[in-house]
């Protein structure tokens, strides 16, 4: 098979663009084959109550969610593991790099679908897709002649694929940003006189359990006086948010690598050159 033009690589990169501006604006992670979403691997961190008593004196909700915030302003860079609901069947997202995603490696997981691993190094964006991900994108664009020539194996948007606008929409630091805002409808249920505090661990870590007074947002921070945040869940998240996610490795720098032999759409036959990989 042969390409005359750039009409195929590009509906396919127009398609791989579409998802991403959906997958990584703000993390939106439904299953709607027209916009895919996201990425997975391990577990959401699970917390259990703690049955050990201590006799220091619980900072207050407000201020425990004050010093969290605080601490989650001066993050540049993570681990989030997270879901858009609260069962194990629904898709998820393991995203580690810098918060604006640059650099960045993302693995999504869906039974609807399909699995991706995209990695974003400055203005260059590679991904690579299972069977199951790249039906899902022919579905959506169906001047795709042969969505299967690009299963298990990495590709390259082509650069005029992307402009600043969609390389910003990939930030992830919006997330973050709003749970700073004070104002946000959401967030500052934490910091109400009616949120609640009390013990708990999430992984074994010693945590404070702070419950909004909504009762729908719940946060884990660290208990060992840094405020590290832990965990979310978010009873009735919106379009564009998290409903269980886990966080760590805060700050830590990641490199993440080009893969090799990546096929470029921008002007390669999807048949020839590049071999599948793993």
């Amino acid at each position: 098979m042969t390409t005359t033009a750039p009409l195929r690589p590009l509906s396919v990169a127009s398609a791989v663009s579409a998802l991403l501006a959906v997958t990584l604006s703000g993390c939106t992670m439904g299953s709607d084959a027209a916009a895919p979403s996201r990425s997975g691997a391990a577990t959401p961190a699970s917390s259990s109550s703690s049955s050990s008593s201590s006799s220091t004196t619980l900072p207050s909700a407000t201020a425990a969610w004050s010093k969290t915030q605080d601490r989650i302003d001066a993050y540049t860079s993570l681990r989030v593991d997270g879901r858009d609901a609260m069962d194990e069947e629904s898709p998820r997202a393991i995203i580690t790099g810098d918060l604006d995603t640059d650099p960045s490696d993302i693995v999504f997981t869906s039974d609807e679908i399909g699995n991706f691993t995209l990695r974003r190094i400055g203005s260059d964006i590679y991904l690579k897709g299972d069977d199951a991900y790249w039906k899902a994108v022919a579905q959506d664009d169906p001047t795709l002649p042969d969505a299967s020539s690009f299963a298990d194996r990495w590709v390259k948007a082509p650069a005029s694929t992307w402009d600043d606008n969609d390389l910003d929409d990939m930030s992830i630091k919006p997330i973050f940003d709003a749970m700073t805002d004070d104002s946000d409808p959401k967030w500052k249920t934490l910091a109400s006189d009616d949120a609640e505090l009390t013990r708990d661990t999430v992984d074994g870590v010693e945590a404070y359990k702070i419950t909004g007074a909504d009762g729908d947002t719940v946060v884990w921070a660290s208990a060992d006086g840094k405020y590290n945040l832990l965990k979310i869940e978010d009873a009735s998240p919106g379009e564009d948010e998290f409903a269980l996610a886990s966080f760590s490795r805060w700050n830590e720098k990641f490199e993440v690598t080009a893969p090799k032999g990546a096929l470029d759409l921008g002007s390669a036959d999807p048949e020839s050159g590049t071999e599948k990989t793993t």
